[in-house]
């Protein structure tokens, strides 16, 4: 009998590891950057965090179709101390800037580069599930590595990059099959991450100090301010998005399809936002010139992760549609198509996020030890938020202690 050996470099076992080993480093990405989506000032960074982060989504999604089908459990550690720590440490970046530029910067490249060897190393064939998850994944790492190659050009290498380079280096690259080097120090600006509890905004925003939420918006008789205020809101919905990559960040251990639903709800709303800036734009309005109310993030963070997402998803969300069909009714009667189509997509958005709500409250609630009856919790939610957003009483716990 003839025996043939083959050519290529991956079989089944090392295959079933090195998907994990990317699995692993995309899915703890998309947790790194919604940690750091509150925090990041730069509205475009913001911007770009929100798109980064829901096609981290979906290479982890491709990789757990994949991993399903050839081991049990798919989801598993790494079993790489070194690998681990480079991904645990990747958070604590001196600044946001020094963040993007290690994670797109060092690790992004080496991810390409292990795709594509990996695609030119498995069997073609009876591995062609792998390839079309590649051939997929590598669309999107190529454009994230090359947004980064424009936006820090100036940039010159700083010790943090070289940092998350030694401790990649320490893990034997992204394959783990090169050489591991010594275990290197952390520089001096290495900076302990912290849960983000106000939102960010850098200097171009004015912050507004007042208690608001809903009381006073949309108030105006004069069809025109009526609607600049809905796009001047618009512009504001990053405040949304904030909220969602919150509650991905304090709730490590829900189900992989909560974190795909709720990368895909941060996305979306980073999109009205730039929906919200791109009308402002179009009308030569600047949407730095918007006081961003960056109160209702505040406000919501002090809760716990499931009352956050009761408030946004059954609160904001499912009480919105009533409006926002005058207002599509109104734009169309006036023959405002740019209006009408950005208010029709955002209501599409928001459908799918109070289903989201729906599906995965329960689980939430769970993992926050809030023993009641969902319907019950729903209620009371609704009530609060009627209470101190919709009234505008955007009262912080701290804020109560003292008048106490």
């Amino acid at each position: 009998m003839q025996i043939v050996k083959p050519s290529e470099a991956v079989d089944l076992a090392r295959n079933k590891r090195l998907l994990n080993r990317y699995r692993y480093i995309e899915y703890e990405t998309l947790r790194i950057l919604a940690a750091w989506l509150p925090a990041t000032a730069r509205m475009e960074y913001k911007l770009a965090m929100g798109r980064f982060l829901w096609e981290e989504a979906q290479h982890v999604q491709h990789l757990y179709q994949r991993l399903r089908e050839v081991q049990t459990p798919a989801f598993r550690p790494p079993e790489d101390a070194a690998l681990e720590k480079l991904m645990t440490e990747a958070i604590h970046a001196p600044d946001e800037g020094s963040l993007l530029a290690g994670l797109l910067r060092v690790i992004k490249p080496a991810l390409l580069e292990a795709y594509r060897w990996h695609s030119q190393q498995t069997f073609a064939n009876p591995d062609a599930p792998t390839l079309y998850a590649l051939k997929h994944i590598l669309l999107d790492e190529a454009e994230h590595v090359a947004w980064a190659e424009a936006e820090f050009a100036a940039q010159p290498v700083s010790d943090w990059e070289r940092y998350l380079e030694r401790l990649l280096a320490q893990a034997g690259g992204i394959t783990g099959a090169e050489p591991r080097a010594e275990k290197p120090a952390p520089p001096a600006t290495r900076k302990a991450f912290h849960t983000p509890m106000t939102a960010a905004r850098d200097e171009r925003f004015q912050i507004l100090q007042r208690h608001w939420g809903d009381a006073e918006a949309r108030r105006q008789s004069d069809a025109a301010a009526r609607r600049l205020d809905e796009f001047e809101n618009y512009s504001q919905e990053m405040l949304a998005a904030e909220t969602v990559a919150l509650i991905i960040h304090l709730s490590p251990n829900m189900p992989w399809g909560f974190v795909y639903d709720s990368a895909r709800h941060c996305y979306d709303e980073t999109r009205h936002c730039k929906l919200g800036i791109d009308w402002l734009w179009q009308h030569g309005l600047d949407h730095t010139a918007v006081p961003q109310n960056t109160r209702i993030y505040q406000w919501r963070s002090q809760f716990d992760a499931a009352t956050q997402y009761c408030l946004l998803t059954r609160g904001n969300e499912a009480h919105a549609f009533p409006h926002r069909r005058r207002s599509l009714a109104q734009y169309t009667a006036a023959g405002d198509a740019l209006s009408a189509q950005y208010v029709s997509y955002d209501m599409a958005d928001e459908r799918q996020h109070v289903a989201y709500g729906t599906k995965w409250l329960p689980e939430l609630m769970a993992q926050n030890n809030i023993a009641m009856p969902v319907e019950d919790f729903i209620a009371e939610t609704i009530a609060l938020w009627q209470r101190e957003y919709v009234s505008g009483d955007l009262t912080l716990r701290d804020e109560r202690e003292e008048i106490s």
